[in-house]
Formats: C-alpha cells, structure tokens, sequence
C-alpha cells in the first residue's frame, strides 16, 4: 500500500468514526431526525468546492458536534492543500461520513424489526 493510499484508509476510518459520533449525537437530539441533519451537513460539505471552504465547513462540523475523535494532521495543520490533496481528502472525508450514516440507518432499521418483532410477539 503507497502511503497515498494509507491516508486515504486513515481519513476514511477517521471520517467514519467521527461520522458514528455525531450522528449518536445528533440522534440525542433531534431523535429519528438526526439521519436528515446529518444528511445537510454532509451535502453543505459537498457543496465546497473550494478547499480551504471545505476544510473550514468540516471544522465547523466538528465544532458544533464535537466529537470525541482525535482530529488527523491533514485537517489540523494550516497547510493549504492542493487541488489533487482536496479530492482525496475530501472523498476519504465523504466516503466515511456516508457510509457511517448508512450504517446508522441500517441501526435504525434492525431496532425498528426487532421492535416489530416484540410488538407482535405480544399479540
């Protein structure tokens, strides 16, 4: 693996973690809504096409949510990045928030069955 690739694995692991964080956060919240706030968050993400904008648009994320995750050097450090930099980092950044938030809504999924389960087992 080149060390381009493992700081896409990092980020993509970083950005999954993280995204699990926020979206129990949110979920403490704003309840069977957190998956819709989520889901802003990330397309005001995406929206940046700028990579300063979208390194402070993430920021602002882990401000506001403050998750309980170490953050990774290429966020951290107040080195401008390039433009190949910004898409890989910023698709690791998408990737793993995503792919948290649709394993929070697989979560939500199996607990709503198995409620249903419980419910008719009642009956």
């Amino acid at each position: 693996m080149s060390t381009t690739e493992g700081q896409q694995g990092t980020l993509y692991d970083w950005a999954f973690d993280t995204g699990m964080e926020i979206i129990k956060q949110l979920e403490s919240i704003y309840g069977v809504k957190a998956g819709k706030k989520m889901e802003s968050s990330l397309l005001t993400l995406r929206s940046e096409l700028i990579p300063e904008r979208f390194k402070r648009a993430l920021i602002d994320l882990l401000i506001e949510y403050m998750p309980n995750v170490d953050i990774p050097e290429e966020i951290k450090v107040e080195k401008r990045w390039s433009i190949d930099e910004y898409y890989r980092y910023s698709t690791a950044i998408l990737a793993g928030f995503l792919d948290a938030l649709n394993a929070w809504k697989e979560e939500q999924k199996k607990k709503e069955k198995a409620k249903e389960q419980e419910v008719s087992s009642h009956v």
